[in-house]
């Protein structure tokens, strides 16, 4: 079975293929694990991604994919947060610096 995301569909035939390889996760392919993936994170609006959680069907499926990938920190997030809390600590330093 060859399912893939085709940019030309409608939203409801790339939420029908999202919602058959999630069907058979985690048993898929890496290229077709990845296509999932962006699909969740650049493509699916909300009402997608609650109408594939509330489907019976996946809803066992899509908590595992949740759980495993979409709710993890990513690297740039990870760097993002420390540069962040970096340059926080930076300015509160400096105005404890010019206040002394």
């Amino acid at each position: 079975m060859n399912i893939e995301l085709e940019r030309g569909s409608t939203r409801d035939e790339r939420r029908a293929c999202a919602k058959a390889l999630l069907a058979r996760y985690p048993d898929l392919p890496s290229d077709q694990r990845d296509d999932l993936l962006r699909w969740f994170r650049k493509e699916a609006s909300a009402l997608d991604v609650g109408l594939i959680s509330m489907d019976d069907e996946v809803s066992q499926r899509y908590a595992l994919l949740k759980r495993n990938e979409l709710d993890r920190f990513a690297m740039p997030d990870i760097v993002f947060m420390l540069l962040f809390w970096s340059a926080m600590c930076a300015i509160i330093g400096g105005i404890g610096y010019l206040g002394s």
